[in-house]
């Protein structure tokens, strides 16, 4: 009994630790379970994780930047639990980075204007966007002639035929095929209470 309750006691000082949300760990199995928040704005609370080192670096693509939301402050983006867009500058709501930098570089600019840094956990609005939603059409190919082939370039029955293996390892692996992959497109950004 008395182990149980050590191992519970330091899970929950774990989880804390990581700056987990149960409010945004339900919103994020539901955005991985359907596609009821398509085009609605949403909360999620967490660190904003940026690459860095040699694989590292940011592309400003429209004024906009993606990022990683994760729970902890530790930078690990390859466990983002959602890609925030992010406007890109030096105004409220807004990434920075110089075009050369470390991660101590960063500013996050809340929705009054204030600068943050990355060890700051926010909280963030924003709207979903799902980028797979009609992944179906993806399975189908236009009948065509394949007789001109480039090198290195799939036919269109090629990438149908990847699109319907991907779908049924997803069902393989969830039970559900569908493809949930979104974008999270900041609309305001706040310090976590």
């Amino acid at each position: 009994m008395r182990t149980v309750l050590i191992f519970s006691l330091i899970c929950t000082v774990i989880f804390a630790g990581c700056g987990g949300d149960s409010a945004t760990a339900e919103i994020v199995k539901k955005l991985n379970s359907s596609y009821d928040y398509d085009g609605k704005e949403v909360e999620l609370v967490g660190y904003i994780a940026i690459a860095s080192g040699r694989a590292g670096g940011m592309m400003v693509v429209n004024d906009k930047v993606s990022a990683g939301m994760v729970n902890s402050s530790m930078q690990q983006r390859q466990d983002a639990f959602a890609e925030v867009k992010l406007n890109f500058g030096q105004n409220p709501n807004c990434l920075w980075l110089p075009e050369k930098f470390q991660l101590s570089d960063a500013e996050i600019y809340d929705s009054n204007g204030q600068k943050h840094g990355i060890n700051t956990k926010f909280a963030i609005k924003g709207v979903v966007h799902y980028t797979h939603k009609d992944w179906e059409k993806d399975t189908v190919a236009e009948e065509k002639s394949d007789k001109m082939k480039i090198f290195g370039i799939k036919t269109q029955a090629e990438k149908a035929e990847e699109a319907k293996q991907a779908a049924e390892e997803r069902r393989k692996k969830t039970g559900d095929p569908n493809d949930y992959s979104f974008t999270f497109e900041a609309t305001s950004i706040s310090v976590a209470k």
